[in-house]
């Protein structure tokens, strides 16, 4: 209830702020009056939804004029604000809780296509989707919902993490050896990246340049041209030409990767990880690389934290109790008094070999509190 009045508070700070440099009261969450407000009242670019081709001010529309239009912005991040407390407030906070105050949830197994989790409220209305709780966002300004699950009394909650998995997918799966050499030696990929690209080793990790390596490399890793990497950085198509071709002077090994699978997509339909699940596409050929390219890392990474799990049931029940999958970490809690003692033995049973020719075993990281999932720090192993 506390937190909900807290959110109850900001929500309403900013939503004064907006009537306050509009003149009019503003719902954020209504269709009609957000394309007033952009397209007609402020005459920017009209935005479409891809699939339907309608007019839209979705997230990624409000985003994409942030980007183009820099007096928009300040709006554009109230905005943003209040549609993300309106859905803590509804999908979160208010979520219903079971008779004995625990949340639970439903799993879809065939919810995604990546062997990640798929969750939603069970058959009785009772929790809700539990893979995506907000962490905050201190450049939003935004809570952490996470503070509300709590461990039982005595008990210590813990996370652990896989280390930048997608990325280290992403080279062994390139075979691409500078990338490999960044991994092993343990530094700021994106960094060093940013270095790179830049052609600048003075460098700093709160440089924009690491910003701009960290989004940018990711995005044309998983196939994005010149123009959606403009897009998406907000940097110009000779800014976004130039980062683009720079990226694969610099690591060829990752073009050679998108020749390969673009090649088992013409041929055969399918693109398959290094655990020898395959998956089948059925659409035109034309536009599946980039999500076959992010199939593979990703469902690589899910399929690693799921055999995490299974080996941690199998091996320390009764001892450690699994209580959230998310993406690419593992939400566990045990008895106080035992946790230093099963920290080694979690870390064991984490430690899953990624069968390449040479073989990749991503690092995991741990977090933990006595008090809630949102109040762990990070720890040493």
């Amino acid at each position: 209830a506390t937190f909900n009045l807290e959110l109850m508070e900001a929500e309403a700070v900013r939503q004064g702020w907006l009537e306050r440099i509009l003149g009019y009261p503003l719902n954020v969450r209504s269709p009609k009056q957000m394309q007033r407000l952009c397209y007609e009242q402020l005459g920017m670019p009209v935005q479409r939804n891809r699939k339907t081709g309608g007019i839209t001010c979705d997230d990624n529309a409000l985003e994409k004029l942030a980007l183009r239009e820099p007096l928009f912005r300040p709006i554009y991040r109230r905005i943003s604000e209040l549609r993300s407390i309106g859905v803590f407030r509804s999908t979160f906070v208010q979520m219903k809780l079971d008779h004995d105050g625990r949340v639970r949830c439903s799993y879809n197994v065939a919810g995604t296509e990546t062997f990640r989790y798929s969750s939603s409220e069970d058959a009785f209305g009772f929790g809700g989707n539990l893979q995506n709780i907000p962490s905050g966002d201190e450049e939003l300004d935004l809570p952490n919902v996470r503070v509300l699950f709590q461990p039982d009394p005595g008990y210590t909650i813990f996370d652990c993490d896989l280390d930048r998995a997608d990325a280290q997918v992403v080279a062994w799966e390139a075979d691409d050896t500078p990338l490999k050499e960044i991994f092993r030696a343990g530094l700021d990929m994106h960094l060093q990246n940013a270095r790179d690209i830049f052609n600048n080793p003075r460098l700093t990790k709160d440089s924009k340049e690491r910003k701009l390596a960290k989004a940018g490399c990711h995005a044309i890793n998983y196939g994005a041209k010149p123009a959606t990497l403009s897009r998406a950085l907000g940097i110009t198509m000779v800014e976004a030409e130039r980062f683009y071709d720079r990226w694969f002077a610099l690591h060829p090994a990752i073009a050679d990767w998108h020749k390969r699978v673009e090649n088992s997509l013409v041929t055969t339909r399918s693109v398959t990880n290094k655990f020898g699940y395959r998956r089948y596409y059925f659409d035109r050929v034309e536009g599946l690389l980039p999500e076959a390219l992010a199939w593979v890392p990703q469902s690589t990474v899910a399929l690693v934290i799921d055999k995490g799990l299974v080996n941690i049931d199998r091996n320390l029940r009764g001892r450690v109790d699994p209580l959230l999958q998310v993406h690419d970490s593992l939400v566990m809690q045990c008895r106080t008094d035992s946790f230093d003692r099963l920290k080694a033995e979690v870390k064991e049973q984490l430690r899953i070999t990624i069968p390449y020719d040479d073989p990749l075993i991503i690092g995991v990281g741990i977090k933990a509190s006595t008090s809630s999932w949102g109040e762990c720090e990070d720890l040493d192993w």
